[in-house]
Formats: structure tokens, sequence, C-alpha cells
């Protein structure tokens, strides 16, 4: 990893994985254990990766749900749970996390967030990530159109954050995301934990 005063360096996060935990399993886990329904069914296919790169893309959710409950009546419950029980799935901030945010920013870097979330989502999200104060900028994939790897969110982060590439910082729980920030020039951290993080830091003279 490129090295560069602490004072200059600039730190990008990811949201879900990183700052906060968000898993689709903690609501459905307990909908499908009660009704003997199939959970790798409702998870994987029809509120799947593609319906969640919908989503993350910006597609407005009701619709989209509502499309879905056509699609596949017999899911009509659970497709309607995702929306009004969404909460239920973000199971809570990830405070070591948050505690390495708050010493970077005390320390002057500039800090930004660059996720794979829909607008809806975000702002859903927002009154329990009161952390959301320290950093300077957010983009979302649901406010461009581009989810991470796409190499366009990277460039569209470069123009909006005003980053130089070599000593910006950027920190995502998925390595192909991270692989492809390292092919624009920045720096990367495949975040594991906090503590990973934090000794990943230390050793690279960032904190």
């Amino acid at each position: 990893m490129a090295k560069a005063p602490d004072r200059e360096l600039v730190f990008v996060f990811d949201v879900a994985g990183v700052l906060v935990e968000w898993n689709i399993e903690t609501l459905y886990g307990p909908l499908c254990e009660r009704s003997g329904r199939d959970l790798a069914q409702i998870v994987n296919h029809v509120l799947g990766p593609s319906t969640q790169a919908e989503i993350s893309k910006g597609a407005p959710i009701v619709p989209l749900l509502e499309r879905l409950s056509r699609q596949y009546p017999e899911w009509e419950d659970e497709i309607s749970a995702y929306w009004t029980r969404w909460d239920e799935m973000l199971v809570g901030v990830i405070s070591g996390s948050v505690s390495v945010v708050e010493e970077l920013r005390e320390r002057g870097h500039r800090l930004y967030v660059l996720g794979n979330w829909g607008r809806g989502e975000f702002e859903r999200a927002r009154p329990r990530m009161p952390f959301m104060k320290l950093f300077n900028d957010v983009l979302l994939s649901g406010d461009c159109g581009l989810l991470k790897p796409d190499t366009g969110i990277f460039a569209l982060a470069e123009q909006q954050f005003t980053l130089v590439p070599e000593k910006t910082v950027f920190i995502d729980d998925r390595e192909e995301n991270v692989l492809a920030a390292i092919n624009r020039g920045w720096n990367g951290i495949v975040f594991e934990n906090p503590r990973q993080l934090y000794l990943t830091l230390m050793d690279y003279g960032m904190l």
C-alpha cells in the first residue's frame, strides 16, 4: 500500500458490513422457521441478488415489491415484510468501526461513504447511524445507478469527493470492490473486523 503523510490521507468507507451489520436472514430466518417455508428460496431467489441489485441501483422499493408479489403470489406476505419490517434486518452499528472513524476524524482526515445502498434504505437507516455526521459526504449506488465494483462509481467518487487516488484509502468488506479501487490507484483494505482494521491502519502508520 502506498504511504503518504497522515494529514494527506482521505478515507472512504463502505456502509453495510463495515459500519453497520445488515442481514436479510435476521428477518426471514424466524419467519420461515415458523411457517415451515424454504428460507433459501426467499433470500436467494425471490429477494435474491438480482432484486437486491435493483434496489441498490435506485429502483423504488414499493413498486418493485408489488411487481414481485404479482410474480410470486405464493410469497406475497414475505415480500411485503421486506419493507414493512426492514428495520429488523439492520442488526446494528459495528461500534469498533465507528471508533476508528472517530479517531480518524479527530486526526483531521476527510471521511466519505461509498455504499451499494438505495436512497430509501439509507434514509430509513440514518436515524440509527448517528455517526454519519462524522463524514464529509456520501455517494450511494441508488443515487447514480452504478454498483461497486463498477469502475464508474469509483470515478464518480473521485470527482464528487475531489480525491487523489494514491492518497485515498478505501475500506470495504468485499474483496472485489477493494480490488476495483486498487485498479484505479486507490489504496485498499478488505475489512474483516474492527480490530483487524485498526491494526492494519496502525501498521501503515495511518493511526
